[in-house]
């Protein structure tokens, strides 16, 4: 097959670049609009039945008027009093967001002027600030929730009366500010890719076409596979921007690295004075077996994301499985196509000479002497130096704390400011507990005493600030007259639709914490609670009880859970699907063990220094939990490729030397295209870096930690010593592997 698609492309190289713009052209006419993408996307992060879903859902039927998936928190704030010219805008601004639009979008408002029972919750104490939530049923990291927080921001900014400033915070506003700093995140990452890239093949071929030849055909390729998975969110396929700048940084890497293998055998080809169809026929069918392999490796360990729960990261897995197959076409008929249209070109202004035996690098020559005359040396040395990193990156802290990665001078942050001035900005993030239940909510007596019973459960708990409930719809009753009011019966009819739902069996009450929402604090805190409660109510409420959360934090929590058990599946999946490729390609399995053992080294040291990094460097109380399994199935799965290379080439000059010197040759041979190679996938992958989120900043630090360790450590050192050391006590086996031997690029 790869014969036949060498002979097509080198006899119609015009006709695979105009498919290929037509494909690209076509793509982008019948792509999907962004009011289309938002339409479409995803309402959860989370499968429907899962636990917070679950809950969403018996809080949208039992309490209407305020279920809610995201609170939109906007805050108003007045040099003096609010005058009535400001409470007029209040009020106009609340009857708006009831309006029409309130209906098309399933919107609830909650305001000042309409919720008369949540004035205090709702309007400071000095008079000074207001605040109007709206509730929606969208997940707030869509673009679907921006949407609707800058139609909320647009009315605003139409009426609002002058000497009053306002800013929008809450998981809505959280949301807008994160959505917008991951777009930029995207158009960042793709331009410092494209330098880094450009700057590398340029040192590398010092030749502009040659450097331009990848890019460009590497870079369609991205573009198309972006657009083709745009169109794919028509049958349900979801791409956040996360998983797109994932997309681009593991394409332009592994696509150039795919273009360089061929270009570097084209090239030699070339010196040996074949014609320039030949030369491109003859290296599609020496690099393109291992390159195929090389491929299809990564593809099958990132297709194990699609094991994972967690939307994302399922997405994620198919994602970036098609759009790596993109790019290894791309590596093997358009490369290849512009290469044959330019010919001797390709290389000006170099000279092509007539190939002569080439003496490889004196520094991958010593270092493969090395490796040879001392391997039980070189294997200890290496698992001294990765025993610190790996101990730490066995027991690196994860955080979850998207609030702490929004830029300080957002409106969300600024909100956050806003209410810790007026209000608890603990306030913006309370969480809600329903029990539910044939014998929960017979009575209003009886739900006044279970509210205050549970109240008083919450309270135990030294972070909980506050509950608010229909035994105190406003909070600890001692602490106004105003709230003793509300508790009385006229306020306990007035706050029992936010509180107790006799035809659903529901009972819920509402939680403030003393720390943010999603800090380890505020989640043990929420666990610890819930677990009382379901311990409560199982001892004195009869018959069947369930109790739910939702709200911010048990969302958090349940994320986790699901995250951890995404985690244990899928790294297993991985490790074992990886583990037969290799066997395979190897047709060794003490050898494949070694070069699995060796990946998952890689990862460990990756992560612990990473962690180390930016905890003690940097002052951050962790690093982000969606680092851990990206990194993982991405090194374990890329990682894979420069050992298959080094050691099917070791297998191959196995057939005519001793095991030594085969592992000799073979090092000082692939040294130099692995080392470009591991080069500009480290400046691609670690171009994350440069988008200035902390999530995005470790993942680009363990991204290009990892493959550069794999690189310069892991692959010429440690499998070849590891190999040789195995060998040694045990008869090889010899039989090599089809995958062709690789080209240096020098």
């Amino acid at each position: 097959m790869l014969a036949r698609l060498a002979k097509s492309v080198a006899a119609h190289p015009v006709l695979w670049i105009v498919g290929w713009l037509m494909v690209a052209a076509a793509c982008a006419l019948t792509t999907p609009s962004p009011d289309e993408l938002a339409r479409i996307e995803p309402r959860s992060l989370l499968a429907s039945d899962e636990p917070y879903n679950r809950s969403l859902a018996l809080e949208r039927e039992a309490f209407p008027d305020i279920a809610s998936r995201t609170r939109t928190v906007v805050i108003f704030e007045s040099d003096a009093k609010l005058t009535s010219e400001h409470e007029a805008f209040l009020r106009k601004l609340s009857d708006r967001l009831q309006g029409d639009i309130a209906t098309e979008r399933g919107w609830t408002v909650i305001s000042p002027t309409t919720q008369p029972l949540m004035q205090s919750r709702l309007r400071s104490e000095d008079g000074q600030s207001a605040m109007v939530v709206v509730c929606s049923d969208t997940n707030y990291l869509t673009r679907r929730s921006v949407n609707d927080v800058e139609t909320i921001e647009s009315m605003i900014t139409e009426a609002i009366p002058k000497g009053l400033r306002y800013e929008i915070t809450g998981e809505g506003g959280l949301g807008r500010d994160l959505v917008h700093s991951s777009e930029k995140a995207f158009e960042r990452t793709t331009h410092v890719t494209l330098i880094a890239l450009l700057v590398i093949l340029v040192i590398v071929y010092r030749a502009p076409l040659a450097a331009s030849v990848p890019l460009c055909a590497i870079g369609l390729s991205v573009m198309v596979a972006i657009m083709l998975l745009n169109q794919c969110t028509r049958i349900g396929w979801e791409l956040g921007s996360i998983e797109k700048t994932i997309v681009v940084v593991l394409l332009f890497g592994s696509g150039t690295d795919y273009a360089l293998f061929w270009l570097a055998e084209y090239r030699s080809r070339l010196g040996d004075a074949a014609t320039r169809f030949d030369a491109a026929i003859s290296s599609t069918n020496v690099t393109g077996p291992a390159i195929v392999a090389s491929a299809a490796t990564t593809v099958c360990g990132l297709l194990m994301l699609m094991a994972a729960k967690l939307l994302p990261s399922f997405n994620a897995g198919r994602a970036l499985a098609i759009a790596l197959t993109i790019s290894l076409i791309a590596a093997l008929t358009l490369v290849p196509a512009m290469a044959v249209v330019l010919g001797r070109g390709l290389y000006w202004p170099r000279q092509l000479r007539l190939a002569t035996p080439k003496k490889s690098g004196r520094i991958w020559t010593s270092v493969a002497r090395a490796v040879v005359a001392h391997p039980v040396r070189s294997v200890v040395c290496c698992l001294l130096l990765f025993a610190w990193p790996v101990f730490r990156g066995w027991n690196v802290h994860y955080t979850y704390d998207a609030l702490g990665v929004i830029p300080q001078d957002s409106s969300a942050a600024r909100g956050r400011e806003l209410a810790a001035k007026h209000f608890s900005s603990e306030q913006l993030f309370s969480w809600t507990c329903i029990l539910s239940g044939d014998g929960v909510a017979a009575d209003v007596e009886s739900a006044v005493d279970r509210s205050a019973e549970l109240s008083k459960i919450c309270r135990e708990n030294e972070h909980v600030l506050d509950v608010w409930s229909i035994a105190a719809p406003l909070g600890d009753p001692s602490r106004s007259v105003a709230a003793t009011l509300a508790a009385s019966s006229v306020g306990q009819n007035q706050s029992e639709a936010f509180y107790l739902s006799r035809n659903a069996h529901a009972l819920r009450i509402e939680v403030m914490l003393d720390s943010p929402p999603l800090s380890d604090v505020a989640m043990d805190s929420c666990a610890s609670v819930l677990e009382r409660i379901e311990g409560w109510a199982g001892e004195h409420i009869s018959g069947e009880v369930a109790v739910f959360a939702t709200g911010l934090t048990p969302y958090i929590l349940d994320i986790k859970s699901v995250a951890d058990a995404d985690e244990v599946r899928v790294t297993t999946l991985v490790i074992a699907v990886i583990f037969l490729i290799v066997a395979i390609l190897v047709r060794d399995v003490f050898l494949a063990i070694v070069m699995i053992a060796a990946t998952l080294l890689v990862f460990f040291v990756t992560l612990g220094v990473t962690e180390w990094f930016f905890v003690a460097v940097m002052g951050e109380q962790g690093i982000d939990w969606k680092v851990k399994l990206f990194a993982f199935v991405i090194l374990v799965a890329v990682g894979q490729d420069y050992n298959i290379f080094l050691v099917t080439r070791i297998l191959q000059e196995n057939k005519s030397h001793e095991l030594p010197l085969a592992v000799e040759k073979a090092i000082a041979s692939t040294g130099g295209v692995i080392s470009s190679c591991g080069a500009i996938m480290a400046a691609t992958l670690g171009s994350l870096a440069a988008t200035g989120l902390p999530f995005f900043q470790e993942l680009g630090m363990a991204f290009a930690l990892g493959v550069l360790v794999d690189t310069f450590l892991v692959r010429p050192i440690l499998v070849p010593a590891a190999l040789l050391v195995i060998r040694g006590h045990r008869q090889p086996n010899l039989e090599s592997s089809e995958i062709l031997p690789v080209q240096s690029t020098s």
